[in-house]
């Protein structure tokens, strides 16, 4: 290494951790896998993006993303959950988000 780039070093270094941090917050293991708020969350949320632990927000946060990303899906042509879905997804979301609201 010249003298030259150890001023980079801990850019370097602070990179790294942020993709490491990154990768242990997404496609974590969910709590209740089996449950139908876990099926559902991992067959929907996980065909366009990583999966986030449940517990990364407080259930409010949970809910405005539920939205935006319904019209997301309606953006992409993606049919958005139905009711029923969108009710089983934020139960499921709720027990297990920061705060267990």
């Amino acid at each position: 290494m010249k003298a030259d780039d150890t001023r980079h070093f801990p850019t370097v270094w602070i990179a790294a951790l942020s993709v490491a941090v990154s990768l242990v917050a997404c496609n974590a293991k969910l709590p209740e896998p089996e449950s139908p708020g876990a099926k559902l969350y991992a067959a929907r949320c996980n065909t366009c993006h990583r999966l986030y632990a449940p517990s990364l927000m407080k259930f409010e946060m949970w809910k405005v993303k539920v939205e935006m990303m319904q019209g997301e899906m309606v953006r992409r042509g993606i049919p958005p959950l139905t009711p029923e879905e969108r009710q089983v997804l934020l139960d499921y979301l709720r027990r297990h988000s920061e705060d267990g609201a």
